[in-house]
């Protein structure tokens, strides 16, 4: 069940102003929240870099970082926009900034500690020649995960493609997609207001302007730091509450706790 306050289109203001200086006609817009980030920054962005289709940019927003996240991402020619971080958590309106100073038709969330495979803009170039295609999710896996950590991530890949094939949506969406910018801004952004399940809320909002494609022809890679630290019951226990608050009462005030 899904309270209306989870598609409800929401008003996002952005509190910075907007830089002119950015990529004119970028396929994809690359955005990137970061906060002390420097451990793993290079390898995602070095995965930018090796990208077989160059048509794109590179947004990291910086909310405060106190080590070499900025200097790292200004080595690569990146652009970084500093914004002041509020509250714990508070990725939506980092990437909702990024939004607004970005030039690409297509926006891509990543997060600092995920890489994508070279040929991923191509992949995503193709699923977008489908006007009615809104949003693109890839397969994700774990970065050097182990055994069982590799078969966690298979099962929610495997679960993600079944419920969005039976058009059970509210199980198929998860993080870090592919959006066509209009739809992104017709849907009203990320809701600022959510601590956990952003990604989720933003995906069923966008698919109401078109249909959303899970494609597995190219991987994104994440670590898997948090499921780590968590313990791994720990961390799918976590998220059952997530998705239960969040399905149930149409918001999530438990804050995320981010990763240092």
């Amino acid at each position: 069940m899904r309270s209306e306050a989870s598609v409800a289109q929401i008003e996002v203001t952005p509190e910075v102003a907007v830089y002119p200086f950015y990529e004119k006609n970028a396929s994809i817009s690359f955005i990137i929240p970061t906060l002390n980030e420097e451990r793993n920054l290079d390898l995602c962005l070095s995965s930018l870099k090796n990208q077989t289709e160059k048509d794109f940019e590179v947004i990291i927003v910086d909310g405060g970082s106190k080590d070499r996240t900025i200097e790292i991402a200004e080595k690569y020619g990146f652009h970084v926009l500093e914004v002041e971080k509020t509250r714990a958590h508070d990725v939506s309106s980092a990437k909702n900034v990024g939004v607004y100073n970005a030039s690409g038709d297509h926006v891509f969330f990543l997060d600092a500690d995920m890489a994508i495979d070279p040929n991923c803009i191509e992949v995503l170039k193709e699923g977008f020649k489908d006007p009615n295609i809104v949003g693109i999710a890839l397969k994700v896996l774990p970065y050097k995960g182990n055994h069982v950590e590799t078969i966690m991530y298979q099962m929610n890949n495997a679960f993600a493609m079944i419920a969005h094939r039976m058009k059970f949506y509210q199980f198929s969406y998860f993080s870090c997609h592919c959006y066509r910018r209009n739809a992104f801004l017709k849907a009203g952004g990320f809701r600022e207001d959510l601590l956990a399940c952003e990604d989720l809320d933003l995906s069923l909002r966008v698919s109401n302007y078109g249909k959303y494609r899970v494609t597995h022809n190219s991987r994104l890679w994440t670590s898997p730091r948090r499921l780590r630290e968590w313990s791994y019951t720990l961390y799918i226990l976590k998220y059952l509450k997530y998705l239960f608050e969040y399905y149930f009462t149409g918001t999530v005030k438990d804050p995320y706790t981010d990763m240092s």
